[in-house]
């Protein structure tokens, strides 16, 4: 493993296809070790800590966060390593949204795109159930007390309990990230693109949902299946936090797309 810069680690041979990975809200790259054990044998791999998390600088300027701020030190690593070949696109979650800006504005040249639950909530419209749901969600998270904040996050896109049952050391560093999350849902939530300038990704690309999830998530999977031009879905038996819960699973489906292998 090579660190270009911090938060953006490097895996593989570099003359394989090149594919970068993006991790969920209250995470790091590291939620992909699984994958990336697999990944290196036929991919060099940039594995992403998004800002605020890992190994990655903190937020500078907090005022009006959005999606945007999190694509020029990915620009910036892909452009020093004068990559020869597109590059693939792994997301979940928070993650999947920023892949789907990537994909959308193309920095870079893209090729395929996988993205687990993709929360890019701004394609919903204002009055929709899966909307009503995160904002109460959203509206939680902005609160005084960060361990409640945090509390309600965690265990919304796991189960009631999940937070208090989890380890006091682990309770303690996703407290600490609970500004970032907020951050996360501000630039989500208030991101200028809507559904219809979806249909501009057009990349190969695999979404994959699982079928114990939120209302705000399949409401978002519904809605982006409308509009991208070229896009297979599948479920995943498993909830939001599938790619950590399940990632036998899951990884067995994004290497399958990825390498370009039938099912």
């Amino acid at each position: 493993m090579f660190e270009i810069e911090p938060g953006i680690h490097l895996y593989g041979e570099q003359q394989n296809p090149p594919v970068i990975l993006l991790h969920s809200s209250q995470s790091a790259s590291t939620q992909w070790r699984a994958l990336l054990k697999d990944l290196v044998s036929s991919h060099f791999v940039i594995a992403v800590d998004l800002l605020g998390y890992g190994q990655a600088p903190k937020v500078e300027f907090t005022a009006n966060f959005r999606l945007e701020q999190e694509l020029p030190r990915i620009l910036s690593a892909v452009e020093s390593l004068q990559l020869k070949q597109p590059v693939q696109l792994v997301g979940h979650s928070y993650g999947g949204a920023v892949a789907l800006k990537l994909a959308l504005e193309k920095p870079f040249e893209i090729a395929d795109v996988v993205v687990y639950e993709p929360v890019a909530f701004h394609v919903l419209p204002d009055d929709s159930p899966g909307m009503m749901e995160i904002q109460e969600i959203s509206q939680a998270m902005h609160g005084r007390d960060a361990k409640e904040c945090t509390r309600t996050f965690v265990d919304y896109w796991n189960d009631a309990g999940y937070f208090d049952a989890l380890p006091e050391r682990i309770q303690q560093l996703m407290v600490a990230q609970a500004d970032k999350v907020a951050l996360d849902f501000d630039a989500l939530l208030n991101e200028p693109r809507r559904l219809a300038d979806y249909s501009g990704v057009d990349q190969n690309l695999l979404l994959l949902q699982g079928d114990h999830t939120r209302r705000s998530a399949k409401a978002v999977a519904e809605a982006l299946s409308t509009v991208l031009p070229n896009i297979t879905r599948e479920s995943v038996t498993a909830g939001h936090m599938g790619p950590l819960t399940h990632p036998a699973d899951v990884n067995q489906r994004i290497l399958r797309f990825l390498r370009n292998q039938p099912q």
